[in-house]
């Protein structure tokens, strides 16, 4: 796309030195090829949210139907279901937010990503000294529970040579969080984007595979809808210069 000098005078005013410096770097300091890379990265994080925002509602949806069938539709209330301080700081935060009309669709849909991913981890602890006891999520939330979320977890698992269990569905489960915060929060993609407390990066495209991977994991026809309607595999193959993300 070719700017205007007013269009190219009003992107760079609205854009920091600092957050177009990414850019410039990778532009080999080519400004015009800089305001290119960006407006692709903005297609780019566009373009992941849309097939996000399909995920995100799978999951939560997938999820919570396991634990409706496990203990009603109002299983977040369930005094049973020993749940973490984090669990349950995110739970209050949704009844907060649903009030007055506290309905169980209402306040499902108010869990954000992060406190399906928490669900799906070992669990901590809840309650403080000297009755501060160890959730066990294991135990009372995966086996039977929300393994079943992931019909196609096992296939998955298998097409990367790897086990499925916990681990797995939460590895790629948080990968897919991760990549969720970084588009929500406008930041750039170009160089791919850090794990949270791993002290690695992901590329754009492994960010697009893993997509694809829980996409698989929780439907197969799912699978075959995000990968005939999104528009990140395209881009990718398109960033300006030819030159694609690894």
């Amino acid at each position: 796309m070719k700017l205007t000098a007013a269009q190219t005078a009003a992107l760079d005013k609205s854009v920091a030195p600092a957050r177009m410096h990414t850019y410039l770097v990778a532009a080999g300091r080519d400004a015009d090829r800089a305001r290119e890379l960006y407006l692709w990265d903005r297609e780019l994080s566009v373009a992941f949210m849309a097939d996000l925002a399909t995920l995100e509602v799978a999951l939560r949806n997938a999820m919570n139907a396991r634990m409706v069938a496990m203990w009603g539709k109002r299983w977040f209330q369930d005094q049973a279901i020993l749940l973490d301080d984090r669990s349950c700081r995110a739970l209050a935060d949704a009844w907060t937010r649903t009030a007055p009309d506290r309905s169980p669709d209402r306040i499902v849909a108010q869990c954000m990503f992060g406190f399906w991913r928490g669900l799906l981890d070992k669990g901590d602890h809840v309650g403080l000294g000297p009755r501060r006891v160890r959730c066990d999520y294991e135990e009372q939330l995966w086996r039977g529970v929300l393994d079943k979320a992931f019909p196609g977890g096992k296939a998955q698992a298998a097409r990367d040579a790897e086990r499925w269990n916990r681990a797995y569905a939460l590895a790629v489960v948080s990968r897919v969080n991760d990549l969720r915060n970084r588009v929500a929060h406008h930041e750039p993609l170009i160089n791919g984007f850090p794990l949270s407390g791993q002290g690695v990066r992901r590329t754009a495209r492994q960010a697009h595979e893993d997509c694809m991977r829980l996409a698989g994991m929780l439907d197969r026809d799912l699978a075959s809808l995000i990968d005939a309607t999104s528009h990140v595999a395209a881009l990718l193959a398109n960033r300006p210069g030819n030159a694609q993300l690894a």
